[in-house]
């Protein structure tokens, strides 16, 4: 697993201790920082913690601009809305500025949101050099991707996934029932700064064992090419000890 940067923790509570730390290190930085969220068992653990630690006061939570890696088309109160677990978990009981909180609206039509999303980006996040550009790439200071048994990431499935695009956004559907979503491209998330996959739980364990080996089977997989493209950047991979026990 030479190529790859990862870090074993023993379970999901030690991964959001250091997530919320790391939310913390970014707050104190004394300027607009960008983090794409993404759903999950995990990070619906890291916003009750956040709520309910003394992160909630400690964290200039006026510094962070939160996003999301993908969005079901739902409305936001609907229980499979990823804006809607972080607000009843998290933003609800915190003080952060209405504007500070950039959702992708899944109830509205789909292809109008796509670009109403992508030039919210455009507008907000500025590229690697820091400047707002709509001719650039916007660059995430840091993006929260999980995995998926089938080596998914956001809403990027295998065999299904525009690795050329430079678009940044994208109308995606769920390969099994069909559902449509609104996705960051892999364009987007590999310009990124950094990126912290989530990935716990025994059932996620020969997936990871084959992109950490560059199986042949992990061609198909999108997290196995999602990274961060510049060599001062990171990609990195939070496991517990259950995904990480194929490991070498």
């Amino acid at each position: 697993m030479s190529n790859m940067n990862y870090r074993v923790f023993d379970d999901s509570q030690q991964v959001v201790e250091a997530l919320a730390q790391s939310l913390l290190e970014y707050s104190e930085m004394g300027r607009p920082i960008h983090i794409s969220l993404s759903g999950g068992s995990t990070p619906s653990q890291l916003f009750s913690y956040l709520a309910n630690a003394d992160y909630a006061t400690r964290i200039q939570w006026q510094n962070l601009h939160f996003w999301w890696g993908d969005e079901r088309c739902v409305a936001p109160d609907n229980e499979q809305s990823n804006y809607g677990q972080a607000k009843a978990l998290l933003f609800d009981h915190i003080q952060i500025p209405a504007e500070n909180i950039h959702r992708i609206r899944g109830e509205d039509f789909v292809a109008g949101e796509v670009i109403r999303f992508t030039e919210e980006m455009y507008d907000t996040i500025p590229d690697s050099e820091g400047q707002l550009d709509q001719g650039k790439t916007p660059a995430f200071d840091w993006i929260l991707l999980g995995m998926g048994t089938d080596g998914h990431t956001a809403s990027l499935f295998p065999g299904k996934t525009d690795y050329e695009t430079t678009e940044i956004a994208t109308i995606a559907s769920h390969p099994e029932s069909h559902q449509f979503r609104v996705s960051k491209t892999a364009h987007l998330l590999k310009n990124a700064k950094r990126i912290t996959y989530l990935v716990l739980g025994a059932s996620k364990a020969s997936v990871l064992k084959e992109i950490a080996d560059n199986a042949p089977a992990a061609e198909a997989y999108p997290a196995a090419k999602v990274r961060c493209e510049k060599q001062a950047d990171t990609t990195e991979w939070y496991l517990d000890s259950e995904a990480a026990q194929e490991l070498a």
